[in-house]
C-alpha cells in the first residue's frame, strides 16, 4: 500500500470518530482530528505525485474519502441543529454534482469521478467545517465564502461537461 493510500484511508477511518466526538459534545479533539485530516488531504496528493506510480483508483479513492469525512461531519452538525446554511450549500452541491458525474460517466462508458483542480474548494470547505466544529461566532462569513467557491466550481464543471460533449460531437 502506498503512503498516499494510507493518508487517504486515514480520512475514512477518522470520520466516525469525529462524528462520535461531536455528538458526545466534545469539540476540541474533533477539531484537531479534522485539521489533521485536512493536512492528509494535501499530503496524499504530494506523495502520490512523488511516487510517480499511477493507479487507476487514486483520484476516486481520494474524492470518496473527502466526501465521507466532510459530508458526514457537515450532516452531523446539521442533525445537531448547527451549520444549517452549510448543510443547504452541501445539499445544493449534491443535487448539482450527481447529474454531472452521471453525464461524465455515461460519456466515458464507466464510472468517472471528475477530479478538476479542487485546491480552492478544499481551502474553503475544510476551514468552514472546522469553524463550525468549534462554533466560531463569525462562521457565516466562511459559509458565504464556501458558497461562492461552490458556485465557481459549478460553473467550472458546466464548462468541463460541455467541452466533453462538444468534443464527442466533432469526432
Amino acid at each position: 500500500m502506498r503512503i498516499a493510500d494510507i493518508l487517504t484511508a486515514y480520512r475514512i477511518i477518522i470520520a466516525p470518530i469525529v462524528i462520535w466526538l461531536i455528538i458526545s459534545g466534545e469539540r476540541v479533539v474533533p477539531y484537531y482530528l479534522f485539521a489533521a485530516a485536512a493536512i492528509t488531504d494535501t499530503l496524499d496528493g504530494f506523495f502520490a505525485r512523488r511516487s510517480k506510480k499511477v493507479v487507476s483508483y487514486g483520484d476516486t479513492f481520494d474524492a470518496v474519502a473527502d466526501c465521507i469525512l466532510i459530508f458526514a461531519t457537515i450532516f452531523t452538525l446539521g442533525f445537531l441543529g448547527e451549520a444549517l446554511l452549510l448543510v443547504g450549500i452541501t445539499l445544493a452541491g449534491i443535487v448539482f454534482w450527481t447529474p454531472v458525474i452521471a453525464l461524465i460517466s455515461r460519456k466515458a462508458g464507466t464510472f468517472q469521478w471528475p477530479h478538476l483542480d479542487t485546491n480552492l474548494f478544499a481551502a474553503a470547505v475544510y476551514p468552514t467545517v472546522m469553524a463550525h466544529i468549534i462554533r466560531w461566532r463569525h462562521v457565516e462569513l466562511l459559509d458565504l465564502f464556501t458558497f461562492a467557491v461552490v458556485l465557481y466550481y459549478m460553473g467550472k464543471y458546466i464548462v468541463y461537461v460541455r467541452g466533453i460533449y462538444k468534443e464527442g460531437m466533432t469526432t
